[in-house]
């Protein structure tokens, strides 16, 4: 007897065309962004790798280590290995407090704080570049749509993790 197939959008077979792929899409833009913007942040000794570290701080200094890992979307033994490259570099400081020595607070250096004035603009130099050819509203919708994307694989990840849970 034949398998049911699951009602799907597209036949699985149109997915195997990368370009009909939103993962594959996302992950096409995602690195071009990132080697763009990289090659202008370099010029001040900050990685691509660090930006993501450093645009989140730029939003909200001393914030945990794990607040940090998660609004990055890294795992925590990740993130401390770029916290450790930050420090050296001189773009943050880790503190404990004496009210709770397991959280690590991460706090940008005066150095690390003007460097937003001068990345800040060159990410957005990059935005202008993608987004060329666009109305303020097409991007405001691509912007949403991608957002939706987000939430829903999200909510895939968090009914993974739940799972994973119980069968340990």
């Amino acid at each position: 007897m034949a398998k049911k197939t699951q009602d799907y959008r597209h036949p699985a077979e149109y997915y195997t065309d990368p370009e009909n792929s939103i993962g594959y899409l996302a992950r096409v833009v995602f690195r071009s962004f990132s080697r763009l913007l990289e090659r202008r942040t370099l010029t001040h000794d900050v990685s691509a790798g660090q930006w993501r570290f450093l645009r989140q701080l730029w939003r909200e200094d001393g914030i945990t280590q794990r607040e940090l890992s998660e609004r990055v979307g890294m795992r925590e033994p990740t993130t401390v290995v770029a916290l450790k490259g930050l420090e050296k570099a001189g773009l943050i400081t880790r503190k404990k407090t004496a009210d709770d020595r397991r959280k690590t607070f991460i706090h940008l250096t005066p150095h690390a704080k003007k460097l937003e004035l001068i990345l800040a603009p060159m990410n957005a130099e990059i935005h202008e570049i993608a987004t060329k050819g666009m109305t303020d509203e097409e991007v405001e919708v691509l912007q949403e749509l991608m957002r939706r994307v987000i939430e829903n694989l999200g909510d895939e990840t968090r009914k993974l993790a739940v799972l994973s849970d119980i069968k340990a």
